[in-house]
Formats: structure tokens, C-alpha cells, sequence
């Protein structure tokens, strides 16, 4: 069967779809203000000129020290703290509310050198970020193997083509590459 648009067909679309993606992670990080908040001064600039963003709309994170009232330390030795106000409030993604040793951050204005009115805050799960990691990793490492076990790429045609017989395990382990009886196996 004649393939409709051939080897250069597939080149410039690869190259087309390659420019595409690029052009998307460019324009991702044109993105305006109000729909991000990683335009807003973050801890690390704040706790070193406080003076200078009292009234601005800043984004804090850390872990809380206190809790009545809830107060943060954006440093791991405790200091850099910060009292948050309306912190509950706005609480996203908890139903309970802030204890110490909770990793939060805390989006508002800042409004003195220690207070925050908060907008908006969230709770970071450090647990269930690792747990996602390494199932995400797991299951990458297992798509990969399906992929390379199924699947070979002919130089001729410049594409990936199913293997008239799949890799086992033994075949990539005890076969050197390139040697053997026939079939696509050394492709």
C-alpha cells in the first residue's frame, strides 16, 4: 500500500508539529496576571524587603508555626514569619482547618510588614505529591517497556512499525543486538 503523502510528508509534519509545541510553551508563559499567580513577589522576595510590598498583592509560602492566629515561616529555620488573616476562609482544598506543621500557601495582599490578607490559600499534601511521583514513574517505565517491546524503528521509512514478533525479556537480555535468525528482531 503507497502511503498518501510518502517520507517527506511525515518529516515536515513531524517538523510542523515540533514548531507547534514550541510555539505553545512560548505562549504559555504570556499568559495574563490575573489568571497566575506566579507574577505576585513570592516569599523569598518579600522576607527580604518587606517594606517594599506592603500593600501589593503577594504569594507566601511556608509552613504554620501558630495557630491562633495562624502564622507562617517562610524559612525552614522559623523566621520569616507572617500572620494570616481570613486564612480559613479561604481555605481551597482542605475541609479542616490549619494546623501546625501544615505546608501552606497563602495568596492576598500584604498588609504591613507581617500581616497578609489572604485571597486565596491552599494546602501543599507532601505525602501524596511523592506517592503521585513515583506511580507516575512506575507507570512511565511501563509504558516505555510496552512501547520498546512492541514496537521498532525502520530507518527506511522514518517511522515507528509493530514488530512482526514482540521482544520478551530474555531476547533483550541474553541476545546481543543485531544477532540472530531473522525477523525484525535485530532492527
Amino acid at each position: 500500500m503507497q502511503e498518501p503523502f510518502g517520507r517527506r510528508g511525515r518529516l515536515v509534519a513531524g517538523v510542523a508539529l515540533l514548531a507547534v509545541l514550541a510555539g505553545l510553551v512560548c505562549w504559555a508563559g504570556t499568559i495574563p496576571g490575573d489568571l497566575t499567580d506566579s507574577d505576585h513577589p513570592t516569599e523569598v522576595d518579600v522576607t527580604q524587603n518587606r517594606e517594599a510590598y506592603v500593600g501589593e498583592r503577594v504569594a507566601l509560602g511556608g509552613r504554620v508555626v501558630e495557630t491562633d492566629p495562624v502564622v507562617i515561616a517562610t524559612r525552614a529555620s522559623g523566621s520569616g514569619r507572617f500572620t494570616l488573616v481570613n486564612e480559613n476562609d479561604t481555605l481551597q482544598n482542605g475541609d479542616e482547618l490549619l494546623e501546625r506543621g501544615d505546608s501552606v500557601t497563602a495568596f492576598g495582599t500584604l498588609e504591613d510588614e507581617s500581616t497578609l490578607a489572604v485571597e486565596r490559600t491552599t494546602v501543599g499534601d507532601t505525602a501524596g505529591t511523592a506517592y503521585m511521583l513515583l506511580i507516575s514513574f512506575v507507570a512511565g517505565l511501563w509504558v516505555a517497556g510496552r512501547f520498546a517491546r512492541d514496537w521498532r524503528f525502520d530507518r527506511d521509512r522514518l517511522a515507528f512499525v509493530r514488530r512482526d514478533d514482540p521482544l520478551s525479556l530474555w531476547d533483550v537480555i541474553a541476545r546481543p543486538r543485531g544477532i540472530g535468525s531473522g525477523g525484525d528482531r535485530g532492527a
